[in-house]
């Protein structure tokens, strides 16, 4: 007798894949991978570029309530005295964040004699005219509100953690002290109207609106911040003469509607959109790039050419800005 093969054993055993089949398949796997990663960096680019706009603008909000209680934006050592500082102990973001937050004490204030802390020395005395001021610096204090006009006030801003934390690599720092960071690790950068009037930047005996010197100590190091940027070889405000870079500063800050100027300088005369201006240096944690970024895109940047005095040429590169107060 014999005994019947049941239907579905025809079918074993199962036909293995060929190698052409399996190179196909991975070929394909990887074609996918090629089109997708692009695509998937963009994504994550732009999640960066939105959390940093948020924390700006957090910022910006505490730094406009500041302004509306005390006629003026957060800033505890004045601009003038930051730019008469060489290599001042602290940035423009660290002086408003002191201001903000408080963990410093200024000599006008009563309490300056029994305060504690570290002290710091700002401005020059002699030619310039600039005067000094002095601060105690107590970091412990960070959080706990400032001392303004002689009193006690509750903290203007409260930033999360990963917001804030002190950042490497700083020119001049003796203190360790927090920074406003970006999605990508790298120091928020803060400058603010010194006056009304005037140049919208310039050198010091100029007297302009904005000083370039509060940033001076993120874009002189050769090592910034989590991503190690050498912003001296980077940015283009590591190259030129000091009279080119206040004048770019003055090309990025000014409102577009002034139009091109025949000579870069041309734009110190211009109005700025803001009263204070936030940077955060973007994807590749440089300061306005020399190259890759910016006007000229994949080539060199010139203070000369005719791309850099373009109207709206802060649009260009991939650095973050916001701006308030205009």
């Amino acid at each position: 007798m014999k005994t019947a093969i049941p239907p579905t054993s025809l079918h074993s055993p199962h036909r293995a894949f060929t190698l052409v089949e399996l190179l196909v398949a991975i070929a394909i796997i990887l074609v996918l991978i090629g089109i997708l990663l692009p695509a998937l960096g963009k994504v994550s680019t732009k999640a960066r570029v939105t959390s940093t706009q948020a924390t700006m603008n957090e910022f910006a909000k505490a730094c406009d309530t500041f302004q509306a209680q005390f006629g003026y934006y957060p800033g505890i050592v004045p601009e003038n005295m930051l730019a008469a500082t060489v290599n001042s102990p602290i940035s423009g973001t660290e002086n408003a964040l002191l201001h903000l937050m408080g963990g410093a004490v200024r000599s006008d204030d009563t309490s300056y004699g029994t305060a504690l802390g570290t002290e710091y020395i700002f401005g020059t005395t002699g030619t310039t005219g600039t005067g000094q001021i002095r601060i105690k610096v107590n970091p412990i204090d960070i959080g706990k509100g400032p001392r303004i006009e002689g009193k006690q006030y509750d903290s203007f801003f409260a930033p999360k953690d990963n917001q804030l934390k002190p950042v490497t690599g700083q020119v001049g720092e003796q203190l360790v002290l927090p920074d406003l960071v970006d999605a990508w690790g790298q120091p928020i950068g803060y400058v603010r109207s010194a006056r009304s009037s005037g140049l919208v930047s310039g050198l010091l005996a100029d007297k302009p609106q904005f000083y370039l010197e509060p940033l001076s100590p993120y874009l002189s190091s050769t090592a910034l911040g989590e991503l190690g940027v050498d912003q001296v070889s980077s940015s283009v405000f590591g190259s030129g003469t000091p009279a080119d870079q206040r004048s770019y500063l003055a090309q990025i800050l000014r409102h577009p509607a002034f139009g091109t100027f025949v000579a870069l300088a041309d734009a110190r005369a211009g109005t700025p959109r803001g009263k204070y201006f936030l940077f955060s240096p973007g994807p590749d944690g440089i300061y306005f790039a020399k190259i890759n970024d910016g006007p000229t895109a994949a080539t060199a940047f010139a203070f000369t050419s005719a791309e850099a005095r373009k109207p709206d040429v802060y649009t260009t590169y991939n650095d973050v800005i916001v701006s308030g107060g205009g």
